[in-house]
């Protein structure tokens, strides 16, 4: 007789069998079938607000942009918070529900002008034509699947082009503004290539400032040979510019301003760096091209501006290359050239009736802010380049470099270093006084834009 096994027994060795079993497997589902609309909500304002803060975009226009998103798709509210290279999301979906929480790293990248526009038209259709989710998906996998960008020449040319702009903003001639930008050329092409291996940026700046240096020397110890007339000095400078964190210092004042206090400290830390970097590279230059008899002031406090309509022209050359440079379309270049122009009138005009150049770089920031705010949508170009290409030749990278090198170069007890403290004071007087007034033109444009669009609508209604 045989005995029966305990169910218990039974019950166990079946899960096995079952579970050991060479049953057909089926079909696994797919994530994305899977996931509630308002999940996928979140995804795609995650990914937006994470390819913006890569690109350089304040970290307040990140977060308009996505809580228009959320505001749109998401029954419940949503929070987003950025501390530099992250960006949180974060839902609470009441008490019967898990919260939901999204944090993602962000990676720096080089700006890129066209894949800015096309993100904030998409975060601009679904809070004002409310987009069905499965379109802006669509919309957003096209953008991304490949951006529209100039080539790598096109590029290198442009960086030229913002060393040449810089030699004519100081008077330099053809022969110079022509050497500046084979410089510039050669300089954008290294600095990309370092970037492109990944080194880090303190010695990514230092590496091209080296660079830019002994070429200097070397074209100066040439031109003795040639007996041409050849501004070492100047030529220094119009490399070094590519390397300044101008509008970095002046994106970190904003951030300030808009209260994201960490952002703004880790990006005073970055300008630090990078400025730092550079002043390295330039020290190290020097100091090979004086063991070769070669010497030479390597700061631009011994330069003068060019006269009144060849500084506009320079200003004009600065900002049109520098969106060029970051894949502007050529409408935009010619637009940011124009907006760069008419900043620098503002300024000089503001000057001429006895204000400081602090107080003019305010003010003409906060008439560019409000020009970009206004009429960005008009030209279907990002209002943060019209500001960036704007300022451009208001930011003080310049003046933050020629500062900070004194500091470096100068003992405390020696006459030159309270010089060398008062120019950097004063660079940062002047990004403080742009970022202010780029911050304060923003805000205020936007309910003007507001009303200007609703006044249009009625009357296109009528």
């Amino acid at each position: 007789m045989k005995k029966k096994v305990p169910k218990i027994i039974e019950q166990s060795l079946a899960r096995v069998a079952n579970f050991y079993s060479f049953e057909p497997v089926h079909d696994l589902e797919k994530i994305d079938d899977s996931l509630t609309p308002n999940m996928r909500a979140l995804r795609m304002t995650m990914t937006i607000a994470e390819q913006l803060l890569s690109m350089g975009v304040v970290s307040r226009d990140v977060v308009r942009m996505s809580q228009g998103i959320t505001q749109t798709y998401c029954q419940k509210r949503v929070h987003i918070d950025i501390s530099y290279t992250l960006v949180t999301v974060s839902q609470d979906r009441g008490v019967n529900h898990e919260p939901l929480t999204m944090v993602r790293v962000i990676v720096p990248d080089d700006p890129n002008y066209q894949l800015i526009q096309a993100l904030q038209l998409l975060a601009l259709d679904i809070r004002h034509k409310q987009l069905p989710l499965e379109e802006a998906e669509e919309r957003l996998q096209q953008i991304l699947k490949k951006p529209n960008k100039h080539s790598g020449l096109v590029v290198y040319a442009a960086g030229g082009l913002v060393s040449a702009g810089s030699v004519t903003l100081y008077g330099g001639s053809p022969l110079m503004a022509a050497l500046a930008f084979l410089l510039g050329f050669l300089a954008t092409g290294l600095l990309r290539w370092l970037g492109h291996i990944g080194a880090p940026l303190f010695y990514s700046q230092a590496l091209v400032a080296i660079f830019v240096t002994l070429t200097a020397a070397g074209t100066a110890w040439c031109s003795n040979y040639l007996g041409l007339s050849i501004n070492t000095t100047l030529l220094v400078i119009s490399g070094i510019v590519l390397l300044v964190a101008g509008l970095m210092f002046v994106g970190a004042f904003q951030d300030a301003i808009d209260e994201y206090y960490m952002t703004a400290n880790a990006r005073l830390l970055k300008v630090v760096m990078a400025t730092g970097g550079v002043i390295a590279g330039v020290m190290v230059g020097l100091y090979i091209a004086t063991k070769f008899g070669i010497n030479f002031p390597a700061t631009p406090d011994r330069l003068t501006l060019a006269d009144k309509h060849t500084q506009y022209l320079g200003a004009g050359i600065i900002a049109a290359a520098f969106v060029l440079r970051n894949h502007a379309k050529w409408l935009g270049m010619i637009i940011s050239g124009l907006i760069a122009i008419f900043g620098w009138w503002i300024s000089r005009l503001v000057m001429s009736f006895g204000f400081d150049i602090v107080t003019a770089s305010g003010i003409a920031a906060a008439v560019i802010g409000l020009v970009a705010v206004l009429t960005s949508r008009l030209w279907k170009f990002p209002s943060l380049a019209i500001i960036a290409a704007g300022i451009v030749p208001l930011v003080p990278g310049l003046s933050l470099y020629n500062g900070l090198m004194g500091v470096v170069l100068y003992p405390p007890n020696s006459v030159n270093f309270l010089p060398a403290l008062a120019i950097l004071a004063r660079a940062i007087l002047i990004g403080v006084a742009v970022a202010i007034g780029a911050s304060f033109g923003n805000i205020v444009g936007r309910p003007i834009r507001r009303q200007l669009i609703n006044i249009f609508r009625r009357i296109t209604q009528a």
